[in-house]
């Protein structure tokens, strides 16, 4: 058979116009640098004429080979379409999905989730290999992630998964203590606990309504671990302007935490679940990607309900790209 008649080699060629590199695809089909290479140059020889320029980097199509990209790329959505409707079954649903989500999600929350979604989907295995970044997705590290802003990158797709709102919190031993600011100038005399992290940075202004003011302290102390910070809270040690209520909302609602600064915050922003085109066309990754968005969004909004009735949820949103 002629290697052109090959889908899996249409399928590695296609990826290499996509990745333009042999690592990446070799790492895309979980296969050696010489495959990819092999598979290449047996599709060429077998047209006759070169596809890819390879003493490019990144790799360059020819002319032929943007041609032929744009050829076999209905084709191979067709064939994963039909072999999708032909294991539609549950039963035929397994393999590994690779997470990257933020430390303090998956350390308190994430388990029970996985747990809930194994009940229906038994051979779904899943590894936890980042801490929220689309650069695990661009390198091959992960499948799916979850990360506060919309990415603009051609190659990947994203859904959102609700908003995180930031509460400013004290313990009420704190405020017997020290007592609790009412605007974000008067941070100067207080204890700071800010985080910054690689989730999100650290926050330098706090909004109400159309108000804007800089965030000021007399100390600040800058931690990468958000339950660190929410343990410091809780024993008095100072506050934060910013704890996600997704770390928060039990605490606010039995009293352990009080919110502070009336109407001063830092801004809800909308989240995302990203993957890659390629990702996408994985059916268990397709199938997870949207049970996880229903299952988030649902989570979420749960968590905002809870505090409704003790502290006045912020209504507007921010959409952040990069």
């Amino acid at each position: 058979m002629s290697k052109l008649d090959d889908l899996g080699a249409w399928r590695i060629f296609s990826s290499l116009c996509r990745t333009r590199n042999f690592s990446h695809t070799a790492a895309e089909f979980d296969v050696e640098i010489s495959t990819v290479s092999r598979a290449l140059d047996k599709l060429e020889s077998s047209l006759g004429q070169e596809l890819i320029t390879r003493n490019t980097r990144p790799l360059q199509l020819t002319e032929v080979g943007e041609q032929a990209f744009g050829n076999i790329e209905p084709i191979l959505a067709m064939h994963r379409e039909m072999l999708n409707e032909l294991t539609s079954g549950s039963a035929n649903l397994s393999g590994k999905i690779r997470l990257s989500l933020a430390p303090g999600f998956v350390a308190r929350f994430l388990m029970p989730m996985l747990m809930e979604f194994n009940s229906s989907y038994p051979e779904i295995s899943f590894d936890v290999v980042g801490g929220g970044n689309i650069h695990d997705i661009l390198q091959y590290q992960a499948d799916i992630a979850v990360v506060s802003y919309k990415p603009k990158d051609p190659r990947l797709i994203s859904f959102t998964r609700g908003r995180n709102v930031y509460a400013p919190v004290a313990s009420p031993e704190y405020i017997a203590k020290h007592g609790a600011p009412q605007h974000p100038r008067d941070l100067k005399n207080h204890i700071l606990l800010l985080y910054d992290g690689s989730v999100r940075t650290a926050t330098k202004q706090l909004h109400k309504g159309d108000l804007v003011e800089p965030v000021c302290w007399q100390k600040v102390v800058r931690v990468s671990n958000i339950l660190a910070i929410k343990r410091s809270v809780i024993d008095g040690l100072g506050i934060s302007i910013d704890m996600p209520l997704l770390h928060c909302a039990d605490e606010i609602a039995s009293g352990k935490l009080i919110p502070i600064m009336p109407g001063w915050v830092n801004p809800p922003v909308e989240c995302f679940l990203v993957t890659s085109q390629s990702n996408w066309h994985i059916r268990r990754h397709r199938i997870f990607l949207q049970w996880f968005q229903e299952r988030l969004i649902k989570f979420f909004k749960q968590r905002e309900e809870m505090v409704a009735p003790f502290w006045p949820i912020p209504e507007r949103t921010l959409i952040r790209e990069g």
